[in-house]
């Protein structure tokens, strides 16, 4: 990670575990490395059900952060996921994921990544 995104970085961190909606990831250790972080909101894995199913779930919470992975599969999970949302109303933060694969693209290949992202540049903050 280049330097200069490491403030950027922590901002990050803080707002997910400030955050009050609800979370969307791809699997269980997408999970496990935001409990790590210490995010206590609520979070929504991707199954085997439908998205629009799941987004319909989602919508009962008053925000939805889509945080899939920042590969290929994943920005195509998130543009549904969020074409969903929206149909539904719902207030939906995908700035997030966009902020992160600015600053965090060539370090981590997906959100189970964080935690171990985090630890190597926490004697930086």
């Amino acid at each position: 990670m280049l330097p200069e995104n490491y403030k950027r970085f922590e901002i990050l961190i803080n707002k997910l575990r400030e955050f009050g909606g609800v979370i969307i990831v791809e699997g269980r250790r997408d999970e496990v490395a935001l409990r790590k972080l210490g995010v206590e909101t609520g979070i929504i894995k991707l199954s085997r059900l439908p998205l629009s199913e799941i987004a319909l779930t989602a919508s009962q919470y008053h925000e939805v952060m889509v945080l899939t992975d920042l590969d290929k599969k994943g920005e195509e999970l998130a543009k549904k996921l969020i074409s969903y949302l929206e149909g539904y109303n719902c207030r939906v933060d995908s700035e997030t994921r966009k902020e992160l694969k600015r600053i965090a693209k060539k370090d981590i290949k997906g959100i189970e990544d964080l935690y171990s992202l985090y630890l190597r540049t926490l004697s930086r903050f």
